[in-house]
């Protein structure tokens, strides 16, 4: 779990509820997922107007700013504290994240993992807090979330092909999957290649794992109130100025006004992992990015979403995609594992595709 002191010494509360709310014309529901790549769209519904896309007025709130990155939709809304100075090294420190983990940018630190010519390649020391967390959930996992599965996802493409990969194929991508095949090392920072078919895909941890950071640097420059948004993974920073909580509601397309479960939120993070954002059909068969690392498909188990709410966006982020993929019972247990070892209050949330 990464948090500064400051934060682990706030009070959190995420709280469900079941009534929706009111929602009059001073409301409205902001889509918080619109080009998801590991998470499931989440609605912010909040009481306050946003300039989205425009550089806001000096000091004048809400201030949004938004801009794809990460290969995804990202939006800070700052409502109070902090002003333009915190906004600015904010989207500074959300682009600097960004070249740092681009799988596609020759000098990032990913792009040289993956393609590096010795074992063992000198990494940002964000980067390597980055890989801890995966391999952490990976062992509390037992191998559900798949750092190194990167072989397989490559042969998947949920944007442009739009096909299953081909048997043969897929067996082969399965057997350069080196799990547990890595490490870091820290002072200098190194990561370490104990296997030289090891290759790294950290999309289950990245953006939330970024949305903490985020949320250090706003409250480093005094932001009491806001909402980071990445591509649907969601960190709060305190709650509304008028003193109430953050209300998010889990998006299901299935229902009528696109939505379900609200969740009150205060000072702490919701992710959701599904399988209706990256997904294609096929012969009647519909085919999602949540694959299984023993198989390279797309896990089926009768999951339609699972949200994670809690403190720290990257723990959210990690648990809902390998809760998914364990499926509810012993996904339930892993969160309650985590939970009692670390004295922390993370809350799971199954959404069943029937």
């Amino acid at each position: 779990m990464l948090l500064t002191d400051k934060q682990r010494k706030k009070d959190r509360r995420c709280r469900p509820t079941s009534d929706p709310g009111s929602r009059g014309d001073d409301r409205r529901l902001i889509s918080l997922l619109i080009l998801a790549a590991a998470a499931a769209c989440i609605f912010f519904i909040c009481g306050c107007t946003s300039v989205a896309g425009k550089r806001a007025e000096t000091d004048a709130y809400p201030m949004t700013r938004d801009t794809f990155l990460l290969d995804t939709f990202c939006e800070l809304t700052i409502y109070a504290g902090g002003g333009e100075e915190a906004m600015d090294a904010a989207m500074e420190a959300l682009g600097s994240y960004d070249a740092l983990l681009d799988y596609n940018k020759e000098d990032s630190d990913l792009y040289r993992i993956n393609h590096r010519t010795s074992d063992r390649v000198e990494i940002d020391p964000e980067t390597a807090d980055l890989l801890e967390t995966a391999a952490e959930f990976r062992a509390l996992s037992g191998g559900a979330l798949e750092p190194a599965i990167r072989p397989v996802t490559l042969l998947w493409d949920f944007k442009e092909k739009k096909e299953v990969p081909a048997a043969e194929d897929l067996k082969k991508a399965l057997g350069e999957v080196a799990g547990g095949g890595w490490h870091v090392e820290k002072d200098p920072a190194v990561f370490v290649a104990d296997d030289a078919r090891a290759r790294i895909d950290v999309g289950a941890v990245a953006k939330g794992f970024i949305a903490d950071r985020i949320k250090e640097t706003m409250l480093e420059h005094g932001v009491s109130s806001a909402i980071i948004n990445l591509g649907g993974n969601v960190q709060c920073i305190g709650k509304k100025p008028d003193g109430s909580p953050f209300r998010i509601a889990i998006r299901d397309p299935r229902s009528d006004d696109g939505y379900g479960q609200v969740l009150e939120l205060e000072d702490c993070s919701a992710v959701t992992a599904g399988i209706y954002e990256r997904c294609f059909e096929k012969d009647g068969v519909t085919y999602h990015h949540i694959l299984d690392p023993l198989t390279g498909m797309p896990v089926q188990n009768g999951l339609f979403s699972v949200t994670v709410t809690g403190p720290s966006s990257a723990c959210c982020d990690a648990m809902c995609t390998a809760a998914f993929v364990l499926g509810k019972e012993d996904g339930a247990a892993m969160i309650r594992a985590y939970n009692e070892s670390r004295k922390t209050e993370y809350t799971i949330y199954f959404n069943d595709i029937d």
